[in-house]
C-alpha cells in the first residue's frame, strides 16, 4: 500500500465564524477573536478567510507582520484602499496581490447598494518589509482554460513585475472526473495548500468538499481529481 502524503484537512464547518450587520467571516486559521490550537498557520500562510461584506459597507484591516495580501473576489467586485489612500477595483476573475508592512492598514469596500460581495483573503508573511507599498493585479479566464490549473503568479499573468513572490498560486475549474497533476517547484521543505471554492475534489487520497482546505508537506507531486462538474480549486505552493 502506498504511504499517504503527510497533511492536515481544515473542514469548512470547523472554520471560525464572525458575524455582524456589516460582514460575515469564515476563518480557516486563527484570526482575531477566533483561537483554536488545531488551526495554527501553515508556514508563511497565516490568514485564510472567506469574507462576505454587506451592501455599501467597508472593512479595515491592520496587518500584524510584513505581509503579502491576496484578494480573490468570488461574488461581485470589491474596492481596496491601500495605506497610501490609493483605490483599486478588483473584479471576479481577477486577483490582487499587495505587499504591506507591519502595522499598516487597508480598507475593503463593497461598492454595491443592494448586493453582498464575497471574496477570499490570504495573508502570507514576507521575509522583510518593503520600502513602499507595491501591488499587482492578475486577470484570468476560467472558461478559456478548462480542466487545468492556471498559474496566477507567473510573470506573464501579472500586470507588472513589481513583486518577487515567495509563493506560487494557481486556480482551476474542472468537469467531473477530470484530473490534474501539480509538480512542486521547490524540492526542499515542500509545502502545498489547496482550498475548494466550489464542488468536490479528491486530492492525494483525501475527499474534500466545498470550502474545505488541505495542507500537505514533504510532497513532490500532488494529484487532484474533480468529483463534480464546475469544481473550482485554489492551490498555493510556498517557495
Amino acid at each position: 500500500m502506498q504511504k499517504q502524503t503527510p497533511g492536515q484537512i481544515f473542514l469548512a464547518d470547523q472554520r471560525g465564524i464572525k458575524d455582524s450587520s456589516q460582514f460575515r467571516r469564515f476563518s480557516t486559521f486563527n484570526f482575531g477573536e477566533y483561537k483554536n490550537p488545531d488551526k495554527e498557520s501553515f508556514g508563511s500562510l497565516y490568514v485564510f478567510n472567506e469574507e462576505q461584506v454587506a451592501p455599501s459597507q467597508n472593512l479595515t484591516f491592520t496587518v500584524e507582520a510584513d505581509s503579502y495580501i491576496i484578494l480573490i473576489p468570488i461574488t461581485g467586485a470589491l474596492e481596496l484602499i491601500d495605506p497610501a489612500g490609493n483605490a483599486t477595483a478588483v473584479d471576479v476573475e481577477e486577483m490582487y496581490i499587495g505587499q504591506i508592512n507591519a502595522g499598516h492598514s487597508y480598507t475593503i469596500a463593497n461598492p454595491y447598494k443592494t448586493e453582498i460581495i464575497s471574496f477570499l483573503q490570504l495573508w502570507l508573511k514576507a521575509a522583510s518589509s518593503g520600502p513602499e507599498i507595491k501591488s499587482q493585479l492578475c486577470r484570468f479566464h476560467l472558461e478559456a482554460e478548462p480542466n487545468q490549473l492556471i498559474e496566477l503568479t507567473k510573470e506573464s499573468s501579472l500586470a507588472d513585475n513589481a513583486l518577487r513572490l515567495p509563493f506560487s498560486l494557481g486556480i482551476g475549474q474542472f468537469d467531473g472526473r477530470q484530473e490534474a497533476l501539480y509538480t512542486l517547484k521547490k524540492q526542499q521543505s515542500q509545502q502545498f495548500f489547496a482550498f475548494i471554492i466550489a464542488g468536490a475534489f479528491e486530492i492525494e487520497g483525501r475527499l474534500l468538499h466545498e470550502k474545505d482546505g488541505l495542507a500537505l508537506w514533504d510532497v513532490e507531486e500532488v494529484e487532484l481529481e474533480a468529483l463534480s462538474n464546475n469544481a473550482l480549486v485554489l492551490t498555493l505552493e510556498l517557495l
